[in-house]
């Protein structure tokens, strides 16, 4: 965790790529960045269109806020159920050894 002009940010890696957010939810102001990363839940559907199966996505990757489970895409930052609210972004680089976030 760290602090940019006045707001916490969590920085966290996967798959060899860098993110940094703001460690507040837009829904109560709920910790993000202790929550866990999941994948997007998707529906298998049969022939005729039914839903025979769900399953985690190991493509779409949200973080999940743990005070009321909402999930925010980590490409992207937008709320999986509800895109208009979005956790803010920065920009992670790594540079050697060392990663920057811009603010």
């Amino acid at each position: 965790m760290l602090r940019i002009d006045g707001r916490d940010v969590f920085v966290f890696e996967r798959l060899g790529r860098f993110y940094a957010y703001e460690n507040l939810c837009p829904h109560m102001g709920g910790p993000v960045g202790e929550g866990i990363l999941i994948g997007k839940v998707e529906a298998v559907l049969g022939d005729s269109g039914e839903i025979v199966r769900e399953r985690f996505s190991t493509e779409e990757i949200h973080i999940v806020c743990p005070w009321h489970g909402w999930e925010y895409d980590i490409e992207t930052g937008a709320c999986a159920a509800n895109p208009k609210f979005r956790i803010r972004k920065f920009e992670a680089v790594q540079r050697g050894e060392d990663v920057y976030v811009i603010g």
